[in-house]
């Protein structure tokens, strides 16, 4: 036994109480159970202030902050598997503006940094484990936020909150989302806003959110469509009836309308190579035919139709709607039907 005087403050005499409590007032027992506890607490640590500072830092607190929040009915404990679940089968369905503006309060954050500052903040507060920072693109200045590490699911839910809540409230818009493998970097462009989903939003974020919500509107006649589809394997032709009924009528309807409103420009404005794209998106709703490709030889070009028809007046009545488009935007071609091919050749690229 190795036996010394030991002086201290009566402050460090009360944070030894709970050790005289359980020892029943040995004040040696205490001491040894203080020394028990600070060599456990300074494994891992270069030094006691280093230690000291692990247990009094803010980012050790959030379990207390999370106790609490669960205390009060405000969260709720979710595992990791369920929570991806959830944000992954909602990917392309926006988030509602309600729940942008609670988590991120409108009257308090006036800028990019305030709100990037905020949510670094209940990060730390919460686990999370995510990083967002603020920087300009070196090739055109343009601004970039980036979210960095934690779970990739929380991530992309995070970058689609923020990019909402800029649209919104900050007059920025996002032209573009650059997801790797531990991070997102969003690209931002100033906007005006003036719809309740502005474009790029849209784009990047909710490719679906209106085709949900229309299947939502009417599920009765959505899913009875689908698995029609579904059944006879999409080998079904969608037109409205104005265009059905010309054709019923023996005529072959002008589908200018679709062209000019899809590239929002008049017919003889639009370039060949634009009308192909157009083309491609007809095709993908209609169902009318099977396939287009195109083909480019030098200065000239070909765009083949695949078609599942044997009719031969229905091949012509085909070759005649094509024709009326190409003709109306003024471009020159020639036709070969060629089996289930109809060739389209054009003396020009675009």
């Amino acid at each position: 036994m190795v036996r010394k005087n030991v002086s201290m403050e009566d402050t460090y005499l009360q944070k030894l109480q709970p050790f005289l409590d359980k020892n029943n007032g040995n004040l040696s027992a205490a001491i040894r159970d203080a020394i028990e506890l600070a060599d456990a607490a300074l494994k891992g640590h270069e030094s006691v202030e280093d230690a000291l500072g692990f247990f009094t830092d803010e980012a050790t607190k959030y379990p207390a902050i999370r106790d609490s929040l669960i205390e009060s009915g405000e969260c709720i404990l979710i595992s990791q598997l369920s929570f991806r679940w959830l944000i992954e089968n909602l990917d392309g369905i926006l988030v509602a503006d309600e729940l942008v503006s609670e988590l991120f309060n409108p009257y308090r954050i006036k800028n990019v940094s305030e709100l990037l500052e905020y949510l670094n903040t209940r990060s730390r507060n919460l686990g999370w484990e995510i990083e967002a920072s603020f920087s300009k693109w070196e090739e055109d200045r343009t601004e970039v936020i980036i979210i960095e590490h934690g779970d990739p699911s929380l991530r992309s839910f995070l970058a689609e909150i923020i990019s909402i809540f800029l649209a919104r409230y900050l007059n920025l818009d996002v032209s573009f989302v650059h997801r790797k493998s531990n991070s997102i970097q969003i690209f931002l462009k100033e906007y005006i806003f003036e719809t309740n989903v502005p474009p790029g939003i849209r784009k990047n974020f909710g490719v679906l959110d209106s085709t949900f919500k229309e299947i939502k509107s009417r599920p009765d006649f959505w899913t009875s469509l689908v698995e029609r589809y579904r059944l006879q394997r999409y080998e079904r032709v969608n037109l409205n009836k104005d265009v059905f009924e010309i054709f019923l009528s023996g005529e072959v309807p002008d589908m200018t309308s679709f062209f000019e409103a899809s590239a929002g420009k008049p017919i003889r404005e639009i370039p060949l190579c634009e009308l192909y794209v157009i083309c491609k998106e007809l095709i993908l709703s209609t169902q009318i035919v099977s396939d287009i490709e195109r083909t480019i030889e030098g200065e000239k070009m070909d765009l083949k139709i695949r078609h599942k028809f044997s009719n031969e007046n229905v091949i012509l009545k085909l070759v005649e709607l094509f024709s009326k488009i190409f003709r109306e935007a003024g471009h020159m071609f020639e036709v070969r039907i060629v089996s289930n091919l109809i060739i389209f050749k054009f003396a020009e690229i675009c």
